[in-house]
């Protein structure tokens, strides 16, 4: 009854203020009306008073009817009532600034339209305002909904606590009467993660600030920009941060942030989606991937199904599709950086989901008011349905199984010094029994296997050393392990006991000018065997690419030590108001050629307004051959580093609030590529072979700043890479070459926490080469293809749409979301390859991945 009366009483306020004209009825006591609280003005923005020259100033009211949304801004204002052009224009400008608690129902914020009467009355002149305020908004990622209660620190450029306020239910604040000048904020985020911004403050000003803090990560918006991260500015023609919370609802990646990379502009589609690392028509190799700083062997779980680190415990994803910074080197591809989350440090935590293709569960929280940690596990269940799917010739011994595991300790002994210890690893097993020979190859049949591990132990400390200076270094270590048997015919078992170091120093010169010095020593104790047939270049290699069928077998036991330290230089300075100029200077050594490279490399950043900027980068990148191509007893110690020149230009536009635009245009030339000596005779590897590589990237973001939602990408990329082994060799296509690759994907969020999304690829096939015929090899009975020109086919035109739907119920302090999501919703018979009978006289299609639907079921505490 007593909440009756609440309403009754709401209810006819509301009527009373909006003079209505009708009565409010009481509902029974069975009957449900919802709570209605109207907004309330927490920050009033004063009006310049219009100039009224030769006239005698006057009082007026403007009224005006304004939107309030459900974080407190204001997104409409509109003239109910004017008072003459002057003073509507100042009244809505200043209106436009406020800030409300919103109006909510049943206590959830809701966006409501209210009446404001905004009155000009003359009053003395004002005293000049000597200082200034900070207000705006605190906002969840995911949703955009208000962060509620969180404590927001201020501390003055001494580092000193000047300020610590808490942000309302709606996630507003405000912060008045602050000294001009640099401050950083500080915002304790609890479980959706902790965030610092630099402000800077101006007299007689107000800075309207919103941040978002990601569930998962920590993400501040100011406005909209690809970039979710509020830091340094980017060091690279092109660096594209994937903001995760929108990633991991992508549909086909299964929630997998890292399998939404393959959805970037530049990246393209490798067979089968195997996991491959496919960057602007480099090879696989060219490019590397990094786990907090660190180089990891692999980024993906056989079959590229799933990711080795679990996305809920990740911050962020940079990737840099060339023209990278000189603290990355030993690559001429692309890098891909993967920033792990610092553990919750309010309480306890954790996610469960399990669905048809694996189970995981995280779980984290604080120790001490400074020390945090967290931990994940995650096993595959393939093991429980590929029995039931896999063809009757082949027999299982141990069906495919992948498994990985995370563990952080985060350590906070003072303010300037944060030291974090990891843990992670990753392990995938398969082992089979081929009883008839493998397509076109008969030397492929009987046990199978394949195993890969790694496991990385890792610690890092950051420390800000005075005011100008600040330290990271890191050290990791860890054994990497594969062992890869097909039949009697090919066996390969080895250990890398991988050691890595970093150090980085940044000093901030002057207020334009920023020095970056950093040394890193790869080291890694190689035990590896091998027989098999005699190594030779697979890229290009044609139809006789990975053909066991007829070759003499070859041993090889590796026993070396591969030592590669660098050292880098970066000078960052702000040139004028419209110039920044990045200069860089990267020195590699690789001890197994003993050879020596430098990298120069240049950005220009041309601000050329507010919301457009125009990047222009040039560099030299190197890095050592493969170990097989390098190694003395199968390859050659005396090849070179191969070497590559990128040539970048990059012209971003924010549109409209909320939509970017990019285009960037890259060429990339190749030389002292290694190649197969003819015939495979000794040194059986020399150095010779180019290439080129030229393109261009269209990109659209879409994802309004506050309101909305939905988001959205485009992208297209036009390209052609091509590869010349030798001087006497006519140029060819690259085996992973695609001309066009699009992609468009779309998610919405539904009431009742109903998200529907997809995605389209269109992409084109990869080169292949013809077979022309066969000769028959009586010694081994076999026949041996004859290649036409090489990749002078190309495979049909890839497309495929991926759907997702979820379904999200939340409750006191937990949420439970059940999901489907399906790859290849239309079930396209996509072509990826040629299977060829025993003498090469006929051929069928390789076809591609059926539809996959995943079901899922996931809960967070």
């Amino acid at each position: 009854m007593l909440r009756l009366v609440g309403v009754f009483l709401v209810v006819s306020i509301l009527a009373s203020a909006a003079h209505a004209q009708r009565m409010v009825q009481v509902a029974p006591e069975t009957e449900h009306k919802p709570l209605v609280t109207p907004p309330k003005l927490i920050r009033f923005v004063e009006a310049a008073y219009p100039g009224t020259e030769g006239e005698e100033p006057i009082e007026a009211v403007v009224e005006l009817d304004i939107v309030v949304g459900k974080d407190g801004l204001v997104t409409e204002a509109s003239v109910a009532r004017s008072a003459g052009e002057g003073f509507d224009a100042a009244a809505l400008a200043a209106a436009r600034q406020f800030v409300f608690e919103p109006a909510r129902k049943d206590w959830e914020p809701i966006a409501s339209r209210v009446r404001y009467r905004y009155v000009f009355e003359l009053q003395e002149p004002p005293e000049e305002m000597t200082t200034g305020w900070l207000s705006g908004a605190v906002l969840l990622a995911e949703d955009d909904s208000p962060a509620g209660m969180v404590t927001i620190e201020i501390l003055n450029e001494r580092n000193e606590l000047i300020r610590e306020i808490v942000s309302g239910p709606a996630g507003t604040f405000v912060a008045t009467d602050l000294e001009p000048g640099k401050y950083e904020v500080n915002i304790l985020g609890g479980e959706y993660g902790n965030l610092e911004v630099e402000e800077e403050i101006v007299a007689g000003q107000v800075t309207q600030v919103i941040y978002r803090l990601g569930a998962k990560k920590k993400s501040a918006y100011r406005g909209f920009g690809e970039t979710a991260v509020i830091e340094a500015p980017p060091r690279e023609v092109v660096k594209r941060t994937i903001d995760k919370e929108e990633l991991t609802r992508i549909p086909g990646t299964r929630g997998d942030a890292l399998r939404a990379v393959e959805l970037l502009p530049g990246v393209a589609r490798p067979p089968f989606g195997i996991g491959l690392l496919i960057v602007r028509g480099s090879a696989p190799q060219d490019s590397e991937s990094f786990i907090d700083g660190v180089p990891v062997p692999l980024i993906y779980h056989f079959g590229g199904l799933t990711s080795i680190y679990n996305s809920y415990m990740l911050e962020k994803i940079d990737f840099y599709p060339g023209n990278f910074s000189v603290r990355y080197g030993r690559r001429t591809g692309g890098i891909l950086e993967v920033t792990t989350r610092d553990p919750a440090r309010d309480r306890i935590h954790g996610v469960a989901e399990i669905s048809i293709i694996d189970t995981f569960v995280t779980l984290e929280g604080p120790i001490t008011d400074k020390i945090s940690i967290s931990g994940g596990l995650r096993r595959s269940l393939l093991d429980l349905v590929f029995p039931a799917v896999a063809p009757d010739d082949i027999g299982i011994r141990q069906a495919p199984v992948y498994l990985d595991y995370q563990f952080k300790l985060n350590f906070w002994p003072t303010k300037r010094d944060r030291v974090r210890i990891s843990a992670y690893g990753s392990n995938d097993r398969l082992d089979l029994i081929l009883e008839e020979a493998a397509g076109d190859d008969p030397a492929i049949r009987g046990n199978t296997q394949l195993a890969t591990s790694f496991y990385n132990n890792q610690i890092d400390w950051t420390r800000r050393v005075g005011e100008k200076v600040e330290q990271e270094l890191a050290f990791n270590v860890g054994p990497n392990k594969i062992k890869f048997a097909l039949g009697n015919e090919f066996r390969l078992e080895g250990t890398f006991i991988q050691t890595y170091g970093r150090g980085e120093w940044r000093y901030q010169i002057t207020d334009r000018v920023r020095l970056i010095a950093g040394l890193d020593v790869y080291t890694a104790p190689v035990d590896l065997t091998y027989v098999g047939p005699q190594p030779q270049a697979q890229e290009g290699a044609g139809s006789q690419q990975g053909s066991l069928a007829g070759q003499e077998q070859v041993f090889a036991d590796v026993d070396t030590t591969l030592f590669r330290p660098g050292v880098y230089l970066e000078s960052d300075m702000q040139l004028g108001k419209v110039t920044r100029l990045i200069l860089g200077l990267r020195v590699d050594h690789f001890s197994e050629i003993n050879a020596t490279s430098v990298d120069p490399r240049l950005t220009t950043i041309f601000t050329v307004a507010e919301d457009m900027r125009v990047k222009l980068g040039v560099g030299i990148f190197s890095q050592p051959p493969e170990l097989q191509e390098s190694d003395p007893g199968i390859g050659n110690p005396g090849l070179d580093p191969i070497k590559a020149v990128h040539l970048g230009a990059g012209w971003e536009y924010d549109a409209l609030p909320g939509a970017r635009f990019g285009i960037e245009g890259f060429y990339k030339y190749l030389w002292d590529r290694a190649i197969s000596t003819p015939n495979g005779e000794e040194p059986f590897y020399v150095t010779g072979g180019i290439g080129r590589i030229y393109g261009a990237e269209f990109s659209i973001h879409i994802r309004p700043a506050t309101g909305r939602q939905y988001f959205g990408y485009l992208s297209y990329t036009l390209s052609r890479s091509e590869r010349k082994d030798g001087p006497l060799e006519p140029w060819r296509l690259f085996d992973f070459d695609q001309t066009h690759i699009l992609t468009a994907a779309f998610v919405y969020n539904f009431p009742r926490n109903w998200e529907i999304g997809g995605t389209f690829r269109v992409v084109s096939g990869n080169p292949s080469t013809p077979v022309i015929g066969s000769i028959y090899d009586a010694l081994n009975d076999v026949y041996i293809p004859i290649d036409g020109r090489v990749n002078t086919l190309r495979n049909p035109l890839f497309h495929q749409l991926n759907v997702r739907v979820q379904k999200k119920w939340i409750f006191d302090g937990w949420k439970l979301a059940v999901f489907v999501d399906i790859q290849n919703a239309y079930n396209q018979q996509n072509q990826e390859g040629i299977i060829y009978n025993y003498d090469f006289s006929q051929q069928t299609p390789l076809l591609g991945l059926p539809i996959i639907p995943s079901l899922g079921i996931r809960g967070e505490l």
